[in-house]
Order: structure tokens, then C-alpha cells, then sequence
């Protein structure tokens, strides 16, 4: 039998062939806020759930995590409504596959992970005013509210927003990484992607094995203590330095990506199995369509 799982965000435009991939080892219940998407044809089950900001969310997710064994979350506002009724949820809260509570908390707070980084001498992009910089909202996921400030008039605006955080802009490549953590903390497997071609998302996608970047990965978790699947998303210039642009304290969106690459973090948890990591497709260009929802 099958290890049934809840996913949140089955809707969206980039789940319909994740989903398809994980039935293969999984029995997949998708829960979405929004009506439309094929995710609700696709999975084993699915669910209309409140939005994640919606204090009925947490009574939805109880009374529905009873099915399943394991609950999957790819929407920050969820997460951090979780982080903060962790009581209310106490019957099903170790189904659910979450950082601790002040890992999360940083990570889910630009802002606060911009001081997390200075503190502990890691690089992230400066607040002092230049040509170029990124205005992002301290709560916020993907590129979404995202503004590219050119002058300082801008750039006054937004730093007087206590809802945003204004960033220098480096340039370089851009990378995100899969990463899997066991209950200690402990890393057992990374898998760094250079985004090559993203429209909010990732696009097109090329797995490489970068030893610095791995370096710097080691690094940070021992400083903030991860369980399960996360994203880290960061930048290497020129010159080879590495800069932190965020950490996203869940699945990545485009964690499909790395499943095709040979990782898939989601096969740790089918009880009674070994989990094994086959051999990477190393330099490997990976690419995806999105199925966009038309009302």
C-alpha cells in the first residue's frame, strides 16, 4: 500500500507534473485555495481549502491530516500560521514536515534573515543605496511585489514601507538548492540548480555539483537547524563569492527538477525503504512547461 501524503497547492501551475511523479510512490491528497487547476484532476484526492492566512485553515488541516501520514507544505503563509498554533494542532503536528519554531521564524522574515546573515558573517546583499537594488516584501514568496529600484527616489519610498526590504542588486548567477535534513539537523543530501530561464518560476534548470556552494550550504545549517525538504536560493558573482538571497523552509516549487536529476527528498519518508540517492545527472539542462489556468 501506498504512503498517503497531503500536498498544499495542487492548483498551481507548477504541480501538474510533480504530482504525476510523485503518485508513483505516493498516495497524493491536494488541498488548493484555488478553485481552478488541474492538480484537483490529477491527484488521488483533492480538497478546497481555506487560504492560508484564514484561521480556519488549521481546523481544515487537522480534521484532513488524519488521512494521510505525512503533510507537505508549499506556501509560506501556511507555514507560518502553522509555526504559530503549533498547540492547536498538537494531534497531527509530527505528520507535518516543519523546521522548529526559531528557524522558522527567521526564515520566513527577509528582514530577520538579513540580520541572521550579518551576524553570522554570511553574505547578503547590502540596504545601502546604489544604481541598481531589489525592493521585496519581507513576507513574500517567489517574484511576486518584487520592484527593481533605479533611483534614489524609489528607493526612499520603499525603505520607509515596513513591509518591504530594499537590497542591493548582485549580479551573477543565480541558484537554487534542494536540500534534505533528517530530525537532527543533520544535511543528508544537497542538490544545487542554476536557474537559467525562470518567469516567476523556474523554467529551464541546469544541476551542476559546485563544492563551494555546498561548502557555504554546511555552513549555514549549523547554524539554523532544518528538518525535511527545503529551498535555499542564492547568488554567486564573478569573482566567485556566494551571497544568500533567501531561505525557503519547505519544498521548492521546482523541486521537480531535482527529482528528474536522481533526488527526490519525498522518498525519505516511505516507511520500511532504504532511502537512496541514484546518480545525479550532473550538468544535465532540465526544462518544464507550465499549464496555465484559463477561466
Amino acid at each position: 500500500m501506498k504512503t498517503k501524503i497531503l500536498i498544499s497547492a495542487a492548483n498551481g501551475i507548477i504541480m501538474n507534473s510533480l504530482i504525476k511523479t510523485l503518485k508513483k510512490n505516493f498516495y497524493v491528497i491536494g488541498i488548493d485555495s484555488e478553485v481552478h487547476g488541474s492538480g484537483a484532476y490529477i491527484c488521488d484526492e483533492f480538497y478546497l481549502s481555506p487560504k492560508g492566512t484564514d484561521i480556519r485553515f488549521l481546523n481544515f488541516l487537522k480534521n484532513l491530516g488524519k488521512k494521510v501520514e505525512y503533510i507537505f507544505l508549499f506556501v509560506d503563509e501556511e507555514i507560518n500560521l502553522i509555526n504559530k498554533n503549533r498547540k492547536k494542532l498538537s494531534s497531527i503536528i509530527k505528520k507535518i514536515i516543519i523546521s522548529n519554531n526559531k528557524t522558522l521564524n527567521i526564515c520566513l522574515n527577509k528582514s530577520k534573515f538579513h540580520n541572521f546573515c550579518i551576524k553570522n558573517n554570511f553574505n547578503v546583499p547590502g540596504l545601502n543605496y546604489k544604481k541598481k537594488m531589489l525592493a521585496k516584501p519581507i513576507f513574500g514568496r517567489g517574484s511576486k511585489n518584487i520592484f527593481e529600484i533605479t533611483n534614489f527616489n524609489d528607493f526612499k519610498f520603499f525603505k520607509s514601507k515596513q513591509k518591504y526590504i530594499v537590497q542591493q542588486f548582485i549580479k551573477g548567477k543565480e541558484y537554487t538548492v534542494d536540500c534534505l535534513f533528517d530530525k537532527n539537523g543533520k544535511i543528508i543530501f544537497a542538490l544545487p540548480r542554476i536557474r537559467i530561464v525562470h518567469k516567476g518560476v523556474s523554467i529551464v534548470g541546469q544541476i551542476v555539483k559546485d563544492k563551494n556552494v555546498l561548502l557555504e550550504i554546511n555552513k549555514i545549517s549549523n547554524k539554523l537547524k532544518f528538518f525535511g525538504p527545503i529551498n535555499i536560493q542564492l547568488i554567486k558573482d564573478k569573482r566567485g563569492k556566494i551571497w544568500f538571497l533567501e531561505i525557503n523552509p519547505r519544498l521548492s516549487g521546482s523541486v521537480e527538477f531535482s527529482i528528474k536529476a536522481g533526488f527526490n527528498p519525498l522518498n525519505y519518508f516511505i516507511p520500511k525503504r532504504k532511502f537512496v540517492i541514484s546518480k545525479i545527472k550532473y550538468n544535465k539542462v532540465f526544462k518544464r512547461s507550465l499549464i496555465i489556468n484559463k477561466e
